[in-house]
């Protein structure tokens, strides 16, 4: 039985994709059997979408309103169609891989230019997102079905939560947030689901941050569906009651709960570790299950961030060699892989 059977009524199964996951045969093999939805891991984020040669070669045509180029989009949305798989749309507005002349007065390349102004900031923001909203629902309506509007604006090291290095939060401001959910809801196509999308929401600090600095405030304007908690966890080294904690919260605000990146570093391939990491994959899903079956959270999504050990970025960002998901690098089902599917069996 695959990953999406098993769990077919509890939620949706996905994994983050490549541009060279979906040109492999036996990648796409893989994803057709276990998975009913897929994220784009880099290919639908700001920095492949906006077009830095026409911003920079004519910013007084596309000062408020940028140019786009969506041949990296074009390609996930003609995967999923092709293969019948819901697509996650990841992401709009991000302080990260956007890049900075975006935000520079005129497009400038120097990074030493002054920051656009707040009005044109928020100019810019609305086109990007009307822009490539209307894209998708124009060129395959219904196959996005959320997008991570927002992402990763809370810092859990800053006093009032914000992440004040963002360039996001330092030309337009914390309501930088809200004004792109009221954008995304302005164009977002019929039934598409908007989500705020962010790490260690488990740490309790940062938990009462979202909470209180965006879901609340979004939730009393209408503008938000649910809220994306990524999993990048570590093995013996992450509270799970924390993370059952979080999970409860969300869904007593009424939101969507979605597993938007789930890894669990591990640094050994022995067997020890194997077994760490499929007890703690056990216990994670066991706690999504319950969550759902008993109505503590309306879970709707779970997507692991790769399709196998030797593809994870967590290898190169933790400096050491990870084997953090369900399949090893020839796609063969590992303990923890078995461990999921008891769960529900």
């Amino acid at each position: 039985m695959s990953l999406k059977k098993a769990y077919e009524q509890y939620f949706k199964i996905g994994t983050s994709v490549s541009k060279w996951n979906m040109e492999w045969p036996q990648a796409a093999k893989e994803l057709q059997k276990h998975y009913n939805s897929i994220t784009g891991e880099n290919g639908m984020k700001p920095m492949f979408v906006l077009d830095m040669e026409e911003n920079v070669e004519h910013p007084e045509k596309y000062n408020l309103n940028p140019a786009l180029n969506f041949d990296s989009i074009r390609a996930f949305l003609k995967f999923s169609t092709e293969n019948e798989l819901g697509l996650r749309g990841h992401t709009l507005v991000w302080h990260n891989q956007t890049p900075f002349w975006f935000f520079k007065e005129n497009y400038s390349l120097d990074e030493k230019a002054p920051w656009a102004d707040r009005e044109t900031m928020l100019a810019r923001m609305e086109g990007y997102i009307k822009g490539v909203l209307t894209f998708v629902e124009n060129e395959c309506p219904g196959v996005i079905y959320a997008w991570d509007v927002v992402n990763e604006a809370m810092e859990e090291n800053e006093e009032d939560g914000w992440r004040k290095k963002s360039p996001w939060y330092q030309t337009v401001g914390e309501d930088f947030v809200a004004y792109a959910f009221r954008f995304a809801r302005k164009y977002a196509g019929p039934g598409v689901k908007l989500f705020y999308n962010d790490y260690n929401t488990f740490l309790p600090k940062k938990r009462e941050d979202i909470c209180n600095l965006i879901l609340k405030p979004l939730l009393a304007e209408g503008v938000i569906d649910g809220i994306g908690m990524q999993g990048h966890l570590i093995l013996n080294d992450s509270d799970l009651k924390e993370f059952e904690k979080s999970v409860h919260t969300f869904g007593e605000l009424g939101l969507e709960v979605q597993v938007t990146e789930l890894d669990i570093h591990c640094n050994s391939p022995e067997e020890e570790a194997m077994k760490q990491l499929a007890d703690t994959y056990a216990k994670l899903f066991g706690i999504l299950v319950d969550a759902k079956k008993n109505g503590k959270a309306n879970v709707t999504s779970v997507t692991f961030w790769g399709m196998k050990d030797d593809e994870s970025w967590l290898t190169g960002f933790r400096k050491e060699k990870s084997y953090p998901l369900l399949f090893g690098e020839k796609y063969q089902e590992k303990a923890a892989y078995e461990a999921v599917m008891r769960v529900v069996q």
